[in-house]
């Protein structure tokens, strides 16, 4: 599980481009190729600032109509998910 006061980033091994609106994502080291949704781009974009689980929902709440719940469990499984394939990593304290 992700803990909130984790910082998250995007990997430094993951190159991205846009394509038709949506973020486009290769893992150089995985070969691993992932298209993000508006969602996922959403939320890859708020990776640039390094933010925890709970800054990127208060992003996406903005951005969504979805309860804070919703968004944490929804977010939580996206980051558990894009730290498998290494697309993104956690902060160093």
């Amino acid at each position: 599980m992700v803990s909130s006061p984790k910082r998250f980033k995007q990997h430094s091994q993951a190159v991205c481009t846009e394509l038709d609106g949506e973020v486009a994502l290769f893992q150089s080291n995985t070969c691993t190729y992932l298209v993000l949704n508006k969602t996922g781009s959403a939320i890859w974009s708020a990776l640039k600032s390094q933010p925890t689980l709970l800054e990127i929902c208060k992003h996406l709440q903005g951005e969504y109509e979805v309860t804070p719940d919703e968004c944490k469990t929804s977010v939580e499984a996206w980051l558990e998910a894009a730290l498998k394939k290494k697309v993104i990593a956690v902060v160093a304290d």
